[in-house]
């Protein structure tokens, strides 16, 4: 007979804060993709003129970075192994979009050190997700 263990609260917690900060991120994306002129009219004019000259592939691996990241927290909200994956492939999208930021283009300059470290923030957020996610299917926590 299988027994069942009993989700414990951290799982919850960094469920649901998980799913918080990559929905920012998918809204975040969104507002950026659809041109809404409120998104846009919080930059700078050398952050908005950075974003738009990108290449849409950095669009994509944004887009794929959030929306796994999404997919990852609900996964984890189900108790699902497959939210490991989700995180893994959001880290990976946000990792190739991180060497166009900060390695192929200007990106650093154009989005300042708040940006940067924002970006060190997300790494680091990233990160954690992962490791949470296999350190919680190595215990049994989620299936």
């Amino acid at each position: 007979m299988m027994q069942t263990v009993k989700t414990p609260w951290h799982l919850w917690v960094i469920a649901v804060l998980s799913f918080l900060w990559n929905a920012m991120g998918a809204w975040q994306w969104f507002q950026q993709v659809t041109g809404d002129p409120a998104y846009w009219g919080s930059l700078t004019m050398a952050q908005a003129a950075y974003l738009r000259a990108a290449p849409l592939w950095t669009d994509v691996a944004f887009g794929v970075s959030v929306w796994c990241g999404v997919l990852g927290a609900l996964l984890l909200l189900f108790r699902r192994r497959l939210s490991f994956n989700a995180y893994i492939a959001s880290l990976i999208a946000f990792i190739a979009d991180s060497v166009y930021v900060h390695l192929l283009s200007n990106g650093r300059e154009a989005m300042g050190a708040a940006g940067v470290l924002f970006g060190v923030v997300v790494f680091v957020i990233g990160v954690i997700q992962v490791a949470y996610t296999r350190w919680a299917a190595r215990r049994g926590l989620i299936r």
